[in-house]
């Protein structure tokens, strides 16, 4: 049902509105993760390329062969997307590998998911000499180190915003997303004015991208310094989010507001339009003959790169860097924790009264430097992260749902409590104090740093 009326034709923003309003027909709650992590060979350190005996391609062939996957996109014998279940892998511009999760309302059957996952590809990884780095970017190699995947979307997309910048994205970047879904509209503009609120907070607890090219950067996390000016037009979040009135009308607002960069022809090949188009000017005005359907303007979304994005049924939530194995469930635990009960929005809410959306922009932008020592009101973001860990872990022991064990979904913020509340740092200010200390100016040492338990 849903899958057909995406295929509809829009005739106005109403026919969105509506859309968006009725998408999760089985009033589901869920929470579903996308991780990236970029490879390298552990004996030369060199940065995996696709192509190869030993490369992406060659792990993706045995996930197939060996475990129990489906090719989802293929074209010659080079593997671009495979399924198992509602699981799937997909690759980045450069081959490298990224999971996105099925959608679970239980996180316990979420990280069971995750740790086959991760199991698979390190073990196929083992068997090329291959070990993976889960930091926001990678942080050994330059672009030029690093081959670009020989697709056709990929060159598409190199000529958006700064060109460097949109290289390194396309080469090199690393996060995490919580997909979290909604109820219907007025359910995800709570969900998402809640987690705009925390976004500096959740962006510094998770920054671990303080290298470039094997140097420290200026930056403790540099990967949403890319993203965030690559192309400023395309990362916006509306200025009227806070508002009590705002609406996924005004949301809409912006992304069609926006020029359409690709678009599908009826064959599934990308191209660019022909001329400047806007998605509003396709919608009035048609383009060769047609209107935009509902999934092109969700592939539209997709080339908006925001922190939150509005999908059908459910949130983005693409703030935090990639981290080592341990700590990545902590990020859908966390907002889980904070979007999916009433009283955490109030908690939030009264946590950050007093930021506007310009404070709320201005902090996560200094974060990017200071990190969990940024000062606001006389309190670190230090301070704030700890309050927002522990809102979280009440309100998952609340929800009562256990493993085996007997263990609540807050088991799953055990490791970042560690982190936040006893080494009281982010992962890239440790990295950082590691690089400068114990080991002496050495980059080859990040790696033993992701895979340590």
């Amino acid at each position: 049902m849903i899958e057909d009326s995406s295929k509809k034709e829009i005739g106005s923003a109403q026919d969105l509105v509506e859309y968006y309003n009725n998408v999760n027909w089985d009033q589901s709650l869920y929470v579903g993760i996308e991780w990236e992590r970029s490879g390298i060979y552990r004996n030369s350190q060199d940065p995996v390329s696709y192509l190869g005996e030993n490369g992406y391609n060659a792990i993706l062939h045995k996930l197939v062969e060996e475990v129990g996957w489906d090719i989802l996109g293929e074209k010659e014998g080079q593997i671009y997307e495979v399924q198992r279940g509602e699981t799937h892998v997909a690759i980045e511009g450069d081959g490298r590998i990224e999971l996105a999760g099925s959608p679970q309302e239980d996180l316990h059957d979420l990280a069971r998911e995750l740790r086959i996952h991760n199991n698979e590809v390190v073990e196929m990884g083992n068997f090329f000499g291959i070990g993976w780095l889960s930091l926001g970017m990678q942080p050994i190699h330059a672009n030029k180190q690093i081959s670009m995947l020989e697709k056709e979307r990929y060159s598409l997309l190199q000529g958006i915003g700064d060109a460097e910048m949109m290289e390194t994205m396309t080469k090199r970047l690393n996060g995490i997303t919580a997909n979290l879904s909604y109820l219907n509209e007025e359910n995800a503009i709570k969900k998402a004015q809640t987690a705009f609120r925390v976004l500096p907070i959740v962006g510094a607890i998770f920054s671990c991208s303080p290298f470039d090219s094997g140097k420290l950067s200026n930056l403790l996390d540099t990967r949403r310094y890319c993203i965030q000016n690559h192309a400023p037009e395309r990362t916006g979040i509306p200025e009227s989010i806070l508002s009590e009135n705002f609406s996924i009308a005004d949301w809409f607002e912006y992304y069609m507001s926006l020029p359409v960069i690709l678009i599908s022809d009826k064959n599934g090949v990308e191209h660019k339009p022909e001329k400047e188009l806007t998605f509003a000017e396709w919608i009035a005005d048609g383009y060769k003959g047609s209107k935009p359907t509902i999934a092109q303007f969700d592939q539209h979304v997709k080339t908006t790169w925001s922190d939150i994005r509005l999908r059908p049924s459910y949130l983005e939530y693409r703030v935090a860097d990639s981290t080592p194995f341990k700590f990545i469930m902590a990020l859908p635990a966390l907002m889980k924790g904070l979007l999916f009960d009433s009283d955490s929005w109030n908690q939030v809410k009264e946590l950050t009264e007093e930021w506007t959306y310009e404070d709320i922009l201005s902090i996560d932008k200094q974060a990017w430097e200071t990190g969990l020592q940024t000062e606001v009101n006389g309190k670190t973001l230090l301070t704030y992260a700890q309050e927002l860990i522990t809102i979280a872990n009440e309100k998952l022991h609340q929800f009562e749902r256990t493993d085996a064990q007997e263990d609540d979904e807050s088991i799953y913020l055990a490791a970042l409590k560690e982190q936040i509340f006893i080494k009281e740092k982010s992962f890239a200010e440790e990295l950082k104090e590691l690089y400068k200390g114990d080991w002496n100016n050495d980059s080859s040492r990040i790696l033993e740093w992701c895979e340590s338990e």
